[in-house]
């Protein structure tokens, strides 16, 4: 009897062990993955760890590359760093540019594009890691417009969160006299979540008078934990078409953010073609055939005001538009000191 009574207190002594063993484990585990997007990392990861990593498979890089009749048509190479030279078929069906970018104009790491039929201005993309900005100065060193992050999704929790440095960034650019537009970092995994997207942008923009795009940015991240680590191009599309949808709707110019691995391997650019894409490419001109205004073109730049590096975009624009609207503005300061003089 006592030999059974000891016996049976090791058993519980042993699954009391067990038990906190366990316990202790999974407490370990949700704090490494509800933690990925704690404030430390405010929903940005390092750029190894997201387009430069897309786990694209070689069925779907072989549908993206194939042609509907074998050694027919235009085509454009990306050199991909893990998959190697993928040719893409030029897609007939897509708006064409006819920008010059023999006229692109460099000075000091600047762009500019100034040709008959178009002009560029110069700004800039900003979020909670480029810290306090002073705006005044960004406005003082040529800068006319900024992108700011309005906020993320969390690629592990999944959880919506306003961008720290919104307010301060956007009534700070506005009242230097920039233009403004938004971008949202997504991380939605269904056509849902990125309607929530749109609604928290939409949201927070209507006492804001927003001229510039309000972009969908939505970038694969690869880190186990990932949501959207095996993320299909079907839905990638429709997420970013259903956020563009939503915007525009409410009268904004809508867009959506793609770099060129994303834009030719990704999204299926035919049925996103009314929105407006905003394209990052760090060469010396853009690659890719299909019409843009809004090009990213570098992530290393240097702006006053500014103490990190931040990413340097060109809004290429019709010329026509541009000098109307300046046009307009004359006549009517004209007409208002004539108004005053006669008075």
């Amino acid at each position: 009897m006592n030999d059974r009574k000891t016996g049976r207190k090791n058993i519980l002594a042993f699954e009391a062990v067990l038990i906190a063993i366990l316990t202790t484990a999974l407490a370990v585990v949700l704090v490494l993955y509800f933690g990925k997007d704690g404030a430390g990392q405010n929903g940005e990861v390092s750029i190894d760890a997201m387009e430069t990593l897309i786990p694209v498979t070689q069925e779907e890089m072989e549908e993206s590359s194939a042609d509907e009749e074998t050694g027919l048509g235009e085509r454009i190479e990306y050199d991909d760093p893990v998959l190697g030279v993928i040719s893409v078929p030029v897609m007939t069906d897509m708006v064409s540019h006819t920008y010059d970018w023999d006229r692109l104009s460099e000075n000091d790491g600047r762009l500019s594009y100034d040709t008959e039929g178009f002009r560029s201005r110069l700004g800039i993309d900003v979020s909670y890691f480029q810290g306090e900005i002073d705006w005044e100065k960004v406005k003082a060193d040529g800068i006319d417009f900024a992108m700011i992050r309005l906020g993320y999704r969390g690629y592990g929790t999944g959880n919506i969160v306003i961008d720290d440095q919104f307010t301060e960034n956007i009534n700070g650019a506005l009242a230097a006299g920039l233009e403004v537009g938004v971008y949202f970092f997504s991380q939605a995994v269904n056509v849902q979540e990125a309607k929530r997207e749109a609604e928290t942008v939409l949201s927070m923009l209507s006492s804001y008078p927003i001229t510039m795009p309000v972009a969908y940015d939505l970038e694969i991240v690869s880190e186990n934990g990932s949501r959207t680590r095996k993320l299909s191009a079907a839905t990638m599309t429709e997420n970013a078409a259903v956020f563009c949808r939503m915007v525009e709707a409410e009268g904004y110019e809508a867009a959506y953010y793609a770099s060129k691995k994303t834009a030719l391997l990704r999204y299926n650019l035919s049925e996103l073609k009314e929105y407006g894409l905003w394209y990052a490419e760090e060469e010396n001109a853009p690659s890719i055939p299909y019409d843009f205004q809004l090009w990213q073109y570098t992530a290393e730049g240097t702006v006053d005001g500014i103490e990190t590096s931040v990413a340097l975009d060109l809004y290429i624009e019709p010329r026509e538009e541009k000098d109307e609207e300046a046009e307009s503005g004359k006549k009517e300061t004209g007409e208002q000191d004539s108004e005053k003089q006669d008075s």
